[in-house]
């Protein structure tokens, strides 16, 4: 009976060895200096910092190009070997072009773009449908802070996003990675369905003069509740050097962890 007991143990070893583990989603959401001389400076150590984080997507927020400035973001790209999605609503004829930009170490199996009005105001969004393992991930970016942080505008083009992440999710785990100016609770009510991947939000501390509730929630992931799990976050930050008073701040990194599902085809194109 020892034996037949040892051999039951055994086998059910094997197979929870056996069981393939759920996949996990690194994202780095950043933004980049602005400052020239300093983006001159400080772009070697930004580039070292990345390549460790090892993020399967990195996002930056707020990127500016010209032809005397060229892509911050997709110079990083080109050197981390991630490809380079620059997401802007300025037409490739102007000469200043601003926009978001997502760069992925992941095999995109699809992606788009789409414009969030509101009151004579657009923004561009994007979309990657990418392969994690086995598994098929949509990744939104998006930043909706909008000139004069209007309210009414913020809703508008809240509610464009969440129109469009209906009609191009094919029910895909989901996730939008960007940067709001809305307060949080505005944000959830908002974006019904995702949750922001920063804990306990309502415990940071508003600014000075700033009414309860006003303050922005900046830059992070909200993530379908339904479809990930185990969220942490740390903070992507570049140590002083010399003389330089504090860190500098670059965004967050957000683990997420993905639920067993059905995967994704492999063979798909």
């Amino acid at each position: 009976m020892k034996h037949w007991g040892c051999l039951a143990l055994l086998a059910l070893s094997f197979a929870v060895a056996a069981e393939p583990a759920t996949p996990v989603l690194r994202i780095a959401s950043l933004r980049l200096p602005q400052d020239s001389a300093q983006w001159d400076r400080q772009r070697g150590r930004i580039l070292t910092l990345l390549a460790g984080l090892r993020a399967d997507v990195i996002a930056v927020q707020d990127v500016r190009q010209s032809p005397g400035s060229p892509n911050a973001a997709c110079w990083l790209a080109t050197r981390l070997r991630y490809s380079c999605d620059f997401i802007t609503a300025d037409p490739p004829s102007h000469a200043q072009r601003r926009g978001n930009a997502m760069l992925a170490g992941l095999d995109v199996m699809e992606d788009g773009l789409t414009l969030l009005h509101g009151q004579g105001q657009l923004t561009a969004a994007g979309m990657q449908r990418a392969r994690l393992e086995r598994r098929a991930v949509n990744i939104y970016i998006a930043r909706i802070a909008p000139d004069g942080n209007d309210p009414q505008v913020r809703a508008q083009q809240a509610a464009d996003l969440l129109a469009w992440i209906g009609a191009t999710d094919e029910d895909e785990p989901s996730l939008v990675v960007g940067e709001f100016s809305a307060p949080t609770e505005e944000l959830v009510r908002q974006l019904p369905g995702f949750q922001p991947a920063r804990q306990n939000p309502s415990t940071r501390q508003p600014a000075a003069g700033s009414a309860p509730g006003s303050r922005a929630h900046g830059l992070d992931v909200l993530y379908q509740v339904r479809s990930f799990a185990d969220v942490a976050q740390q903070a992507v930050e570049l140590a002083p050097e010399g003389e330089e008073p504090a860190p500098l701040a670059l965004g967050v990194m957000t683990t997420l962890r993905l639920i067993a599902g059905e995967a994704a085809d492999p063979t798909a194109p």
